[in-house]
């Protein structure tokens, strides 16, 4: 039997499938080249990826030096994910298009004596992740791995120098810090000889809005723009994207073609540091800004080691198209065991002021050492699942945590998010200390939710915040609603002071549609239906009766450790049950003591209920 939800992820497979036979933006995707080598011949032996998404960009972080749709390797650091399986620069404002990204992948590249230098993910150690509650965190959210060029590796006549990256990421939740990555790259010169004239470079192929968001064809990826902003005197310098006018749909459609604008951000880059170039003694200077469309990618370590220290400033290009951006950098000298860092902000903000304003705070941090202004951390909160209800309950620790600028502890509340699917938050609760700032509705540690379906999944996240800083000009800091908590509750729910019970109770089918709450067809089974028997008191038998008395079904329980049982809604004459009100008897049959000598039962403690099922 094929459902309704099964037709429609049918649907969108085979929708899915026909954008990526004949889109031409997915095609050129497919189409692009190695630069020079074989990628069959170094495919990853060690790869680790995760999603950072403390704030509200999320992006994927990885050592894999291949893309994952072509499977082409870039024999550089990557970032986001070419496949869009996992979260590519993903801006979550507005929260109705929290899954729209605007990244295809990016990579930091290195360029040195007419090459590229090349990296291989089987050198790379695994991926080391922190969190705010680990100690020697940074941020919320810290990423680490060192990745090696291979020795061995040679493209073009090309032969790699010996060159290591020591690759960290830092996020953060609080709002005004929210909406960018840090990535800090080390680069160390593991050779015996300086490196002379080395360059780095930043690009970044940027598809904005997903399929969903655009109309005709290329319309998310085609209908894109660069453009940067450059202050020498401030060592400003930003390279961008954003969503623009597609000029084979009506009207003006930049931002996006819904009500709001679900790609109205710019996304870029922002150069936070670097060392001088050769010559100079002045650090945080970029060297040029490049870009080019699909059909002009670089396709050897030749073409690439010219786009990066061509030491161009190309301006905004004229018209719309699938543009990628190259920030330049260099020439640098490393000597022997020595490092370079080089640092940047990747964010997206509404226009670029927007955006700017936003990748003003990466670089204040960066100037402090990360040390900003900060929300008190998140309490560690516990989640019970109960039938029809869920419990929550957190510590205090925040209450006397250290704002780390003021060194004053200004912990104001808690509040507490729900959500079906999170990623769209509601407010339930709102506890704050009665003082003479907020809502002063008053501090408490635990919270019971009784507004939930059994057997549906719920999310939770208890978030602290602080007063702000008027003063200052700083206002209340929130922590951020990772991580987040899950619950399921009625299911398998065994608690001894509860009786034995039906869920749900009644039986929609909506629900099991909605809540994927259902049986895979087996032989044994051709229902996906199912309802569950609850507090089982062990080994048992359990019998479902109709009002007038006929026997619909009979199971037992032979299991004592097992406290539930489902049921198909299939009738022992094997035919699916009516619309009804139904009738069961939970027979206990796992005490000795309630029989006698003859076995015959003495103590009644059996169990009788009734369900109802709704068609």
């Amino acid at each position: 039997m094929i459902t309704l939800k099964k037709l429609l992820w049918i649907a969108t497979i085979s929708m899915l499938a026909l954008v990526m036979i004949t889109a031409p933006g997915w095609c050129r995707k497919q189409a692009s080249q190695s630069p020079g080598v074989n990628s069959a011949l170094y495919k990853p032996a060690r790869v680790d990826e995760v999603v950072c998404e403390v704030g509200m960009v999320a992006n994927r972080i990885t050592n894999s030096t291949v893309e994952k749709v072509t499977g082409d390797n870039n024999y550089c650091v990557l970032l986001g994910d070419d496949s869009a399986e996992l979260a590519s620069m993903v801006w979550k404002t507005p929260a109705v298009y929290s899954q729209n990204s605007y990244l295809y992948y990016a990579s930091f590249r290195l360029a040195y004596n007419g090459g590229l230098i090349g990296f291989t993910s089987d050198t790379s150690d695994s991926l080391t992740v922190k969190t705010s509650a680990d100690p020697g965190a940074i941020s919320a959210y810290d990423t680490y791995f060192s990745i090696t060029d291979r020795s061995d590796l040679v493209a073009d006549d090309y032969e790699q120098p010996g060159v290591r990256i020591h690759a960290y990421t830092y996020a953060w939740s609080e709002s005004y810090r929210d909406d960018f990555i840090i990535y800090d790259f080390w680069v160390t010169n593991i050779s015996e000889t300086s490196l002379d004239s080395l360059y780095a470079g930043f690009h970044a192929d940027l598809d904005v809005t997903t399929a969903e968001g655009g109309s005709g064809a290329g319309a998310f990826n085609r209908d894109d723009k660069v453009g940067y902003y450059r202050d020498d005197l401030n060592h400003e310098y930003i390279s961008y994207m954003y969503d623009y006018d597609n000029a084979v749909i009506a009207g003006d459609d930049t931002g996006g073609n819904k009500i709001p604008k679900e790609s109205a951000g710019y996304c870029g880059t922002r150069l936070l540091y670097c060392p001088p170039t050769i010559g100079s003694t002045e650090s945080t200077v970029q060297s040029g800004h490049g870009w080019w469309d699909w059909n002009s990618d670089p396709d050897t370590p030749g073409s690439w080691y010219n786009r990066i220290t061509d030491g161009l400033w190309l301006s905004e290009p004229p018209s719309p198209h699938d543009f990628r951006y190259l920030q330049k950098l260099g020439p640098f000298t490393i000597p022997a065991g020595d490092s370079i860092r080089i640092v940047y902000g990747f964010g997206i903000g509404e226009g670029v002021e927007g955006l700017r304003a936003n990748l003003y705070w990466a670089a204040y941090l960066f100037d402090h050492n990360w040390v900003g202004p900060s929300a008190p951390p998140s309490p560690t909160t516990t989640v019970e699942p109960g039938d029809r209800q869920v419990y929550l309950s957190w510590n205090d620790a925040p209450e006397s945590a250290l704002d780390p600028v003021s060194g004053l502890a200004d912990f104001e509340g808690y509040r507490l998010y729900k959500s079906l699917d999170g990623l769209l938050w509601s407010l339930q609760g709102d506890f704050d200390i009665i003082d003479s700032v907020g809502l002063n509705t008053g501090l408490v540690h635990s919270y019971t939710d009784y507004d939930v379906i059994n057997n549906t999944t719920y999310y939770y996240a208890v978030t602290s915040y602080d007063r702000g800083d008027p003063v200052g000009g700083i206002e209340s800091l929130e922590s951020g609603k990772t991580p987040a908590y899950t619950a399921v509750p009625g299911r398998n729910i065994i608690t001894p002071s509860q009786e034995v019970h039906v869920v749900p109770n009644p039986f929609i089918p909506y629900y099991y549609l909605k809540d994927s709450w259902y049986f895979e067809i087996t032989n044994e089974s051709a229902s996906e239906e199912r309802i569950a028997f609850i507090n089982l008191p062990g080994r048992c038998k359990l019998r479902i009766y109709s009002l007038t008395g006929d026997l619909i079904e009979e199971m037992e329980n032979t299991d004592p450790s097992t406290k539930v049982l489902d049921w198909d809604l299939i009738s022992k004459n094997r035919q699916k049950v009516v619309a009804g009100i139904y009738l069961f008897h939970v027979e206990n049959i796992d005490d000795a003591e309630d029989y006698d000598a003859e076995g015959n039962k003495i103590v009644d403690d059996d169990t009788i209920g009734k369900f109802v099922i709704i068609r």
